[in-house]
Protein backbone atom coordinates (compact mmCIF):
# COMPACT_ATOMS: atom_id res chain seq x y z
CA UNK A 1 0.00 0.00 0.00
CA UNK A 2 1.34 3.36 -1.20
CA UNK A 3 1.70 6.15 1.25
CA UNK A 4 -1.03 8.15 0.38
CA UNK A 5 -3.40 5.00 0.47
CA UNK A 6 -1.93 4.31 4.13
CA UNK A 7 -2.80 8.15 5.17
CA UNK A 8 -6.59 8.07 3.67
CA UNK A 9 -7.23 5.02 5.58
CA UNK A 10 -5.24 6.34 8.73
CA UNK A 11 -7.58 9.74 8.35
CA UNK A 12 -10.41 7.52 7.74
CA UNK A 13 -10.12 5.37 10.68
CA UNK A 14 -9.70 8.74 12.60
CA UNK A 15 -12.74 10.20 11.76
CA UNK A 16 -15.02 7.09 12.66
CA UNK A 17 -13.63 6.74 15.97
CA UNK A 18 -13.58 9.90 16.80
CA UNK A 19 -16.93 10.76 15.68
CA UNK A 20 -19.10 12.56 12.88
CA UNK A 21 -20.40 15.70 12.14
CA UNK A 22 -23.99 16.07 13.25
CA UNK A 23 -26.48 16.72 10.02
CA UNK A 24 -28.36 19.61 9.57
CA UNK A 25 -27.57 20.70 12.88
CA UNK A 26 -28.98 19.49 16.20
CA UNK A 27 -32.79 19.21 15.98
CA UNK A 28 -34.75 20.87 18.96
CA UNK A 29 -38.10 22.44 18.99
CA UNK A 30 -37.79 24.89 21.43
CA UNK A 31 -35.49 26.14 24.39
CA UNK A 32 -37.48 26.37 27.66
CA UNK A 33 -34.65 28.09 28.84
CA UNK A 34 -31.33 28.76 28.64
CA UNK A 35 -28.24 28.00 30.82
CA UNK A 36 -28.18 30.41 33.38
CA UNK A 37 -24.23 29.66 34.42
CA UNK A 38 -23.01 29.79 30.57
CA UNK A 39 -22.93 31.77 27.66
CA UNK A 40 -24.54 31.16 24.09
CA UNK A 41 -21.70 32.30 22.10
CA UNK A 42 -18.28 30.89 21.36
CA UNK A 43 -18.27 28.04 23.22
CA UNK A 44 -15.99 25.06 22.38
CA UNK A 45 -17.68 21.74 23.30
CA UNK A 46 -21.96 21.28 23.63
CA UNK A 47 -23.45 18.30 25.64
CA UNK A 48 -26.91 17.06 24.89
CA UNK A 49 -28.40 15.37 27.99
CA UNK A 50 -30.97 13.17 27.20
CA UNK A 51 -33.15 13.07 30.16
CA UNK A 52 -37.11 12.73 31.48
CA UNK A 53 -38.84 13.89 34.39
CA UNK A 54 -39.84 10.43 35.66
CA UNK A 55 -35.85 8.99 35.06
CA UNK A 56 -34.64 9.07 38.61
CA UNK A 57 -30.94 8.85 37.89
CA UNK A 58 -31.37 11.72 35.25
CA UNK A 59 -32.69 13.83 38.11
CA UNK A 60 -29.73 12.84 40.40
CA UNK A 61 -27.11 13.62 37.39
CA UNK A 62 -28.75 16.85 36.65
CA UNK A 63 -26.58 17.88 40.18
CA UNK A 64 -23.35 16.92 38.49
CA UNK A 65 -23.90 18.39 35.05
CA UNK A 66 -24.41 21.96 37.31
CA UNK A 67 -21.63 21.39 38.63
CA UNK A 68 -19.70 20.55 35.53
CA UNK A 69 -21.06 23.42 33.70
CA UNK A 70 -19.56 26.19 36.74
CA UNK A 71 -16.47 24.59 36.25
CA UNK A 72 -16.19 25.15 32.44
CA UNK A 73 -18.74 28.12 31.87
CA UNK A 74 -16.18 29.95 29.40
CA UNK A 75 -16.19 26.85 26.90
CA UNK A 76 -18.93 24.22 28.03
CA UNK A 77 -22.36 24.47 26.97
CA UNK A 78 -24.69 22.23 28.33
CA UNK A 79 -28.45 21.26 27.19
CA UNK A 80 -30.85 18.92 28.87
CA UNK A 81 -33.04 17.67 25.93
CA UNK A 82 -36.81 16.01 26.60
CA UNK A 83 -39.24 15.26 24.67
CA UNK A 84 -41.92 15.22 27.15
CA UNK A 85 -44.66 17.66 27.03
CA UNK A 86 -43.52 21.12 27.93
CA UNK A 87 -46.23 21.39 30.51
CA UNK A 88 -45.18 18.59 32.29
CA UNK A 89 -41.10 19.89 32.25
CA UNK A 90 -42.34 23.30 33.60
CA UNK A 91 -44.64 21.98 36.61
CA UNK A 92 -41.12 20.00 37.21
CA UNK A 93 -38.89 22.43 37.13
CA UNK A 94 -41.20 24.95 39.33
CA UNK A 95 -40.51 22.11 42.03
CA UNK A 96 -36.88 21.03 41.10
CA UNK A 97 -35.02 24.06 39.01
CA UNK A 98 -32.08 23.86 37.09
CA UNK A 99 -29.45 26.70 36.09
CA UNK A 100 -28.59 24.30 33.02
CA UNK A 101 -30.40 24.85 29.36
CA UNK A 102 -33.49 23.31 29.02
CA UNK A 103 -34.85 21.86 25.91
CA UNK A 104 -37.67 20.10 23.62
CA UNK A 105 -37.67 17.51 21.20
CA UNK A 106 -41.39 17.08 20.47
CA UNK A 107 -40.75 14.11 17.62
CA UNK A 108 -37.91 12.74 19.13
CA UNK A 109 -36.15 13.44 16.14
CA UNK A 110 -32.69 14.31 17.87
CA UNK A 111 -33.71 10.88 20.12
CA UNK A 112 -33.95 8.90 16.92
CA UNK A 113 -30.94 10.28 15.81
CA UNK A 114 -28.42 9.09 18.50
CA UNK A 115 -30.44 5.81 19.03
CA UNK A 116 -31.43 6.83 22.78
CA UNK A 117 -32.89 3.89 24.28
CA UNK A 118 -31.56 4.00 27.48
CA UNK A 119 -31.63 7.13 29.81
CA UNK A 120 -29.46 8.69 30.92
CA UNK A 121 -27.58 9.34 28.04
CA UNK A 122 -25.58 12.36 26.65
CA UNK A 123 -24.05 13.00 23.66
CA UNK A 124 -20.54 15.72 23.79
CA UNK A 125 -19.82 17.99 20.32
CA UNK A 126 -17.09 20.18 19.28
CA UNK A 127 -18.10 23.75 17.91
CA UNK A 128 -18.17 21.90 14.54
CA UNK A 129 -20.97 19.50 15.42
CA UNK A 130 -18.84 16.33 15.77
CA UNK A 131 -19.06 14.14 18.31
CA UNK A 132 -16.61 13.91 20.63
CA UNK A 133 -17.98 11.00 23.23
CA UNK A 134 -21.17 9.09 24.14
CA UNK A 135 -21.97 8.00 27.39
CA UNK A 136 -24.48 8.84 30.35
CA UNK A 137 -23.89 12.09 32.08
CA UNK A 138 -22.54 10.77 35.74
CA UNK A 139 -19.46 9.09 33.38
CA UNK A 140 -18.52 12.78 31.77
CA UNK A 141 -16.07 13.78 34.13
CA UNK A 142 -13.76 16.94 34.12
CA UNK A 143 -11.15 15.41 33.12
CA UNK A 144 -13.20 14.02 29.69
CA UNK A 145 -14.25 17.70 29.36
CA UNK A 146 -10.66 19.09 29.67
CA UNK A 147 -8.91 16.38 27.47
CA UNK A 148 -11.36 17.37 24.56
CA UNK A 149 -11.34 21.23 25.65
CA UNK A 150 -7.20 20.85 25.11
CA UNK A 151 -7.99 19.28 21.46
CA UNK A 152 -10.71 21.62 19.80
CA UNK A 153 -9.59 25.26 19.81
CA UNK A 154 -12.49 26.39 17.59
CA UNK A 155 -15.42 28.42 19.00
CA UNK A 156 -19.04 28.24 17.71
CA UNK A 157 -22.29 29.87 18.93
CA UNK A 158 -25.55 28.35 20.06
CA UNK A 159 -27.10 29.22 17.09
CA UNK A 160 -24.24 27.39 14.67
CA UNK A 161 -25.18 24.05 16.73
CA UNK A 162 -28.58 24.10 17.57
CA UNK A 163 -31.58 24.01 14.42
CA UNK A 164 -34.97 24.85 16.34
CA UNK A 165 -37.47 23.79 14.24
CA UNK A 166 -41.24 25.23 14.77
CA UNK A 167 -43.73 21.89 14.17
CA UNK A 168 -46.80 24.15 16.29
CA UNK A 169 -48.98 22.21 14.23
CA UNK A 170 -47.47 19.36 15.35
CA UNK A 171 -47.72 19.81 18.26
CA UNK A 172 -50.53 17.31 20.20
CA UNK A 173 -52.82 17.95 22.87
CA UNK A 174 -52.29 16.18 25.81
CA UNK A 175 -54.59 12.90 24.87
CA UNK A 176 -57.32 12.25 27.58
CA UNK A 177 -58.64 8.38 27.60
CA UNK A 178 -62.45 8.00 26.52
CA UNK A 179 -62.85 4.24 28.05
CA UNK A 180 -61.48 3.58 31.36
CA UNK A 181 -59.50 1.29 30.02
CA UNK A 182 -57.41 1.43 26.83
CA UNK A 183 -54.76 -0.83 25.48
CA UNK A 184 -52.67 -0.58 22.53
CA UNK A 185 -49.91 -2.70 21.31
CA UNK A 186 -46.42 -1.08 20.64
CA UNK A 187 -44.24 -2.26 17.65
CA UNK A 188 -40.90 -0.89 19.60
CA UNK A 189 -39.21 -2.75 22.16
CA UNK A 190 -39.36 -1.24 25.76
CA UNK A 191 -36.35 -0.59 27.79
CA UNK A 192 -37.55 0.56 30.64
CA UNK A 193 -40.97 1.64 31.80
CA UNK A 194 -42.36 4.87 31.28
CA UNK A 195 -44.91 5.99 33.68
CA UNK A 196 -47.05 8.81 32.94
CA UNK A 197 -49.30 9.95 36.37
CA UNK A 198 -51.23 12.85 35.38
CA UNK A 199 -54.27 14.37 36.60
CA UNK A 200 -57.02 12.47 34.06
CA UNK A 201 -55.55 9.38 34.16
CA UNK A 202 -52.36 6.91 34.58
CA UNK A 203 -50.84 6.15 31.18
CA UNK A 204 -47.83 3.35 31.06
CA UNK A 205 -45.59 2.03 27.91
CA UNK A 206 -43.65 -1.04 28.08
CA UNK A 207 -43.54 -4.47 27.76
CA UNK A 208 -46.30 -6.23 29.93
CA UNK A 209 -43.84 -7.65 32.52
CA UNK A 210 -43.18 -4.47 33.52
CA UNK A 211 -46.88 -2.76 33.76
CA UNK A 212 -48.07 -5.72 35.34
CA UNK A 213 -45.30 -5.69 37.96
CA UNK A 214 -45.67 -1.68 38.31
CA UNK A 215 -49.88 -2.10 38.66
CA UNK A 216 -49.18 -4.74 41.40
CA UNK A 217 -45.74 -3.34 42.69
CA UNK A 218 -44.43 -6.95 42.00
CA UNK A 219 -40.71 -7.64 41.22
CA UNK A 220 -39.77 -8.67 38.15
CA UNK A 221 -38.96 -12.27 39.16
CA UNK A 222 -41.84 -13.06 40.44
CA UNK A 223 -44.00 -12.62 37.44
CA UNK A 224 -43.66 -15.24 35.26
CA UNK A 225 -44.68 -15.43 31.54
CA UNK A 226 -44.66 -17.08 28.26
CA UNK A 227 -42.10 -15.06 25.57
CA UNK A 228 -44.79 -14.73 22.82
CA UNK A 229 -47.00 -12.66 26.13
CA UNK A 230 -44.30 -10.36 26.71
CA UNK A 231 -44.93 -7.69 23.93
CA UNK A 232 -45.12 -4.15 24.81
CA UNK A 233 -47.86 -2.20 25.62
CA UNK A 234 -49.49 1.63 25.91
CA UNK A 235 -51.87 1.22 28.73
CA UNK A 236 -54.10 3.91 29.90
CA UNK A 237 -56.47 3.96 32.84
CA UNK A 238 -59.00 7.00 32.81
CA UNK A 239 -59.33 8.81 36.25
CA UNK A 240 -60.50 8.81 38.77
CA UNK A 241 -59.26 5.51 39.51
CA UNK A 242 -61.31 2.75 42.09
CA UNK A 243 -59.05 2.72 44.78
CA UNK A 244 -60.33 -0.44 46.02
CA UNK A 245 -60.08 -2.29 42.35
CA UNK A 246 -56.71 -4.63 41.40
CA UNK A 247 -55.54 -2.29 38.40
CA UNK A 248 -53.08 -5.41 38.07
CA UNK A 249 -56.50 -7.86 37.89
CA UNK A 250 -58.28 -5.31 35.58
CA UNK A 251 -55.31 -5.33 33.34
CA UNK A 252 -55.10 -8.96 32.82
CA UNK A 253 -58.35 -10.09 32.78
CA UNK A 254 -59.44 -7.24 30.00
CA UNK A 255 -56.21 -9.32 27.85
CA UNK A 256 -58.57 -12.50 28.16
CA UNK A 257 -55.22 -14.05 30.71
CA UNK A 258 -55.21 -15.56 34.01
CA UNK A 259 -53.24 -15.98 36.98
CA UNK A 260 -51.70 -18.91 38.98
CA UNK A 261 -49.85 -17.66 42.61
CA UNK A 262 -46.88 -19.95 43.85
CA UNK A 263 -44.31 -19.62 46.03
CA UNK A 264 -40.73 -19.71 45.65
CA UNK A 265 -38.08 -20.19 48.12
CA UNK A 266 -34.41 -17.36 48.30
CA UNK A 267 -32.46 -14.49 49.02
CA UNK A 268 -34.97 -11.54 49.96
CA UNK A 269 -35.48 -8.91 52.17
CA UNK A 270 -38.02 -8.74 55.18
CA UNK A 271 -39.88 -6.17 56.52
CA UNK A 272 -41.37 -5.76 60.02
CA UNK A 273 -42.66 -2.30 61.13
CA UNK A 274 -43.89 -0.56 63.44
CA UNK A 275 -46.76 1.95 61.55
CA UNK A 276 -46.68 4.40 63.80
CA UNK A 277 -43.20 5.61 63.35
CA UNK A 278 -43.64 6.19 59.29
CA UNK A 279 -43.39 9.80 58.05
CA UNK A 280 -46.88 11.68 57.14
CA UNK A 281 -47.38 13.28 53.35
CA UNK A 282 -45.93 16.69 54.86
CA UNK A 283 -42.44 15.99 54.72
CA UNK A 284 -41.66 16.06 50.67
CA UNK A 285 -44.19 17.75 48.21
CA UNK A 286 -43.10 17.86 44.45
CA UNK A 287 -46.76 18.82 43.22
CA UNK A 288 -49.31 16.55 41.48
CA UNK A 289 -48.60 15.75 38.18
CA UNK A 290 -44.27 14.93 39.18
CA UNK A 291 -42.33 12.10 39.45
CA UNK A 292 -43.06 10.64 42.56
CA UNK A 293 -39.61 8.40 43.05
CA UNK A 294 -36.12 9.93 42.56
CA UNK A 295 -33.93 6.97 43.04
CA UNK A 296 -30.41 8.18 42.82
CA UNK A 297 -27.12 6.05 42.76
CA UNK A 298 -27.48 5.69 46.64
CA UNK A 299 -30.69 7.37 47.96
CA UNK A 300 -34.06 6.73 47.39
CA UNK A 301 -36.92 9.33 47.88
CA UNK A 302 -41.03 9.54 47.47
CA UNK A 303 -43.90 11.41 47.47
CA UNK A 304 -47.00 10.18 49.04
CA UNK A 305 -45.88 6.78 48.23
CA UNK A 306 -46.86 3.45 50.04
CA UNK A 307 -44.69 1.13 52.03
CA UNK A 308 -45.54 -1.68 48.97
CA UNK A 309 -44.47 1.48 46.38
CA UNK A 310 -41.01 1.97 47.97
CA UNK A 311 -40.40 -1.74 48.42
CA UNK A 312 -41.46 -2.72 44.64
CA UNK A 313 -38.49 0.62 44.01
CA UNK A 314 -36.05 -1.11 46.37
CA UNK A 315 -36.36 -4.98 44.88
CA UNK A 316 -35.75 -3.55 41.59
CA UNK A 317 -32.56 -2.18 42.74
CA UNK A 318 -31.39 -4.24 44.95
CA UNK A 319 -32.28 -6.97 42.62
CA UNK A 320 -34.28 -9.28 44.94
CA UNK A 321 -37.85 -9.48 46.53
CA UNK A 322 -39.06 -7.51 49.54
CA UNK A 323 -41.57 -9.20 51.72
CA UNK A 324 -43.83 -6.08 53.38
CA UNK A 325 -46.67 -7.02 55.90
CA UNK A 326 -50.02 -8.33 54.79
CA UNK A 327 -51.28 -5.73 56.86
CA UNK A 328 -52.98 -3.16 53.91
CA UNK A 329 -53.49 -0.72 56.15
CA UNK A 330 -49.81 -0.72 56.99
CA UNK A 331 -48.58 -1.69 53.28
CA UNK A 332 -50.79 0.78 51.45
CA UNK A 333 -51.48 4.12 53.47
CA UNK A 334 -49.22 7.24 51.74
CA UNK A 335 -46.17 8.47 53.59
CA UNK A 336 -42.94 10.65 52.17
CA UNK A 337 -39.65 8.26 51.97
CA UNK A 338 -35.96 9.57 51.93
CA UNK A 339 -33.33 7.07 53.04
CA UNK A 340 -30.16 5.32 52.08
CA UNK A 341 -30.09 1.90 49.90
CA UNK A 342 -26.51 0.86 48.37
CA UNK A 343 -24.96 0.00 51.81
CA UNK A 344 -27.32 -2.84 53.62
CA UNK A 345 -26.16 -1.92 57.40
CA UNK A 346 -26.84 1.82 56.52
CA UNK A 347 -30.09 1.00 54.95
CA UNK A 348 -31.11 -0.52 58.26
CA UNK A 349 -30.27 1.89 60.45
CA UNK A 350 -31.99 4.58 57.88
CA UNK A 351 -35.08 2.56 57.93
CA UNK A 352 -35.46 1.61 61.84
CA UNK A 353 -34.35 5.02 62.93
CA UNK A 354 -36.73 7.54 61.01
CA UNK A 355 -39.44 4.60 59.87
CA UNK A 356 -39.21 2.13 62.59
CA UNK A 357 -39.11 -0.60 59.87
CA UNK A 358 -37.06 -3.43 60.66
CA UNK A 359 -34.89 -4.80 57.63
CA UNK A 360 -33.71 -8.59 57.37
CA UNK A 361 -31.69 -9.98 54.73
CA UNK A 362 -32.75 -13.98 55.00
CA UNK A 363 -34.05 -16.71 52.85
CA UNK A 364 -37.42 -16.18 52.49
CA UNK A 365 -41.25 -17.47 50.67
CA UNK A 366 -42.43 -15.22 48.29
CA UNK A 367 -45.34 -15.65 45.86
CA UNK A 368 -44.36 -16.19 42.02
CA UNK A 369 -47.22 -15.13 39.78
CA UNK A 370 -47.37 -17.31 36.67
CA UNK A 371 -49.79 -15.20 33.41
CA UNK A 372 -50.93 -17.17 31.11
CA UNK A 373 -53.52 -17.62 28.20
CA UNK A 374 -57.10 -18.61 29.41
CA UNK A 375 -58.48 -21.98 28.34
CA UNK A 376 -60.86 -22.03 25.01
Amino acid sequence: MGLFKRRLLCLLLLFVSVGVVAQNRIKVSEFLQESKIASTSNNKLYFVDFWATWCGPCITAKEHLGVLQKQFQEDLYIVSLTSENPLTVERFLQKKPTDLAIAIDYNKETFKDYNVAVLPDGVLFNSQGIVLWRGGAPDLKKEIVAKYLRQNSSKSSLDDIFNIQSIQEDIVVDYSPKENLEIKALNDKAEELQVADTQNYLKLSGSLRQIVGYLAKIYKNQIVLDESLDSNYEVYFKKPLNQSENLAVKLITEMNLGVVRKYNEGEGISFTTDASKFWDTKQIDWGINNAKYLVGDSQIQADNVSLRDVAYQLAYVLDMPIIVPEDNEISLSLHDWDFHYKFFQLMQSDLEDNYGIIAEKKKVSYPVYHIEKKEP
